[in-house]
């Protein structure tokens, strides 16, 4: 199950382009998580895309660096990183073929995009 859905634009954590909840919403460890790992990987200190364990949740991120754009998620414990790697492949790549702007787009456009891929672990649910 998803917990929380977040994409950054650098390594402005404050005012996210999506924040499915709010980062208030979140466990303290798991939005710390979120936050380093998105940091990591726009700095080049970890792989551009990966998963780890935080608490009580697996947080996923995939970064693209030519906008500079991370796609993080938290997910329940339950869910297989790769799934969680394949879900934030598919919304990277909705993302890039829908939104014009990608560092500054239009909010609306955001939830219909991320409201169009449907996270893998939902279709073996079927």
């Amino acid at each position: 199950m998803l917990v929380g859905l977040y994409i950054f634009v650098d390594d402005d954590f404050h005012t996210p382009l999506y924040a499915e909840p709010g980062s208030e919403e979140l466990e303290d460890d798991v939005w710390e998580g979120l936050c380093e790992a998105a940091n990591d990987a726009l700095e080049g200190d970890s792989d551009a895309q990966g998963t780890t364990e935080v608490g009580d949740c697996i947080v996923g991120w995939r970064h693209l660096v030519k906008p500079s754009l991370s796609f993080v998620c938290a997910v329940t414990t339950d869910i297989k990183p790769s799934l969680v790697n394949k879900y934030l492949r598919a919304l990277a790549r909705q993302y890039l073929d829908e939104v014009d702007d990608l560092r500054r787009p239009d909010k609306v456009g955001i939830n219909d995009v991320i409201v169009d891929v449907i996270p893998p672990w939902e279709d073996e649910e079927d």
